[in-house]
């Protein structure tokens, strides 16, 4: 990212100044200012600022691996301000990558088989603790108990919004682990019923969602398997699109599918509890995260702190007559 402030002329001496305004997982952020003298402004120590740069760079090793870079810790509000405009320009460089150039995928669901539906609830489970382990996280956004991050793999981004919430974390399960009381607190989703009740803690949901981009909404059929981990106070919820021949896509919606998502929510103490969602981001549905990715929307933090909302202000007598 260049910007043109202005020209040197022949015999200017030019002065480039550059310092590290971020580190993120694989890649720095070196803000560059470039200064041009004539011999008066030379001795009067006063430049002409012709042209700033953000420049991005990576490190390899000696087998032209990439190599991780130490996280820098802002000292200054200058070195705050450089810090923070850098996390900006990195979701802005993510919005052009992801939503501007994304390419249309093959299909991902699942086919549903009752034959296997306990290994294929099972695997529903692996699939989102294997997204929750992945290390590289990067955080894009964090305000106050809400937090943003996304990780790159090759083509696939994924994004991490974790939220602290003063509630007991067995509440928080049982509401977010029903899907049908969903549309109180997510815009992103109009209306969510079950349509096959395979065991206590997997359900299959028919969603429908409002309009992204274009003349159609869109409309899911998933997998939900819950989870509780009892010894460790952590509780999963696990989202995969299936395909069942009883829901074919309808003329109406535009067929969407979630590769892999889900709830992860842990206890503090008693009395509060940090809820993560988690989102390996197809792309159909692509277009709800598009502004955020792009830094022209807030819709996920907003998102995030009506879930907030909605679990504070629920209570125990709730969370029991769900299930």
């Amino acid at each position: 990212m260049f910007k043109f402030r202005g020209p040197s002329t022949v015999g200017d001496r030019l002065v480039f100044n550059a310092v590290v305004n971020n580190t993120f997982q694989t890649c720095a952020e070196v803000g560059v200012r470039v200064e041009a003298f004539d011999c008066q402004e030379w001795s009067e120590g006063l430049g002409r600022h012709i042209n700033s740069a953000f420049l991005i760079y990576n490190a390899v090793n000696d087998k032209e691996e990439l190599v991780t870079f130490p996280k820098i810790k802002p000292m200054s509000k200058d070195d705050f301000r450089r810090y923070c405009g850098a996390i900006a320009r990195k979701r802005i460089r993510l919005g052009r990558k992801y939503v501007i150039s994304h390419k249309q995928e093959i299909p991902l669901s699942i086919h549903w088989d009752i034959r296997n539906q306990v290994s294929l609830s099972d695997n529903n489970v692996e699939a989102f603790k294997k997204l929750v382990a992945k290390s590289g996280w990067e955080i894009t956004s964090a305000v106050e108990k809400i937090k943003i991050y996304t990780l790159e793999e090759e083509d696939i981004l994924s994004i991490w919004v974790e939220k602290h919430v003063e509630k007991p974390a067995h509440l928080a399960y049982h509401l977010l682990s029903d899907f049908t009381k969903r549309p109180l607190w997510d815009p992103h989703y109009m209306s969510c019923e079950v349509i096959d009740w395979v065991s206590e803690d997997d359900q299959i949901y028919y969603i429908t969602c409002p309009i992204a981009n274009g003349d159609k909404p869109k409309d899911l059929v998933v997998l939900v398997s819950r989870r509780s981990l009892k010894d460790s106070n952590t509780y999963t919820v696990a989202v995969k699109s299936v395909i069942l021949p009883s829901v074919p896509p309808s003329p109406q919606y535009v067929r969407s599918e979630i590769t892999c998502a889900g709830f992860l929510i842990h206890a503090i103490d008693s009395r509060s509890c940090t809820v993560s969602y988690f989102n390996q981001i197809s792309a159909s549905i692509l277009p709800y995260f598009a502004g955020n990715l792009g830094g022209w929307s807030k819709s996920i933090e907003e998102t995030a702190g009506s879930c907030i909302q909605f679990i504070e202000n629920a209570t125990d007598d709730e969370s029991i007559s769900i299930f």
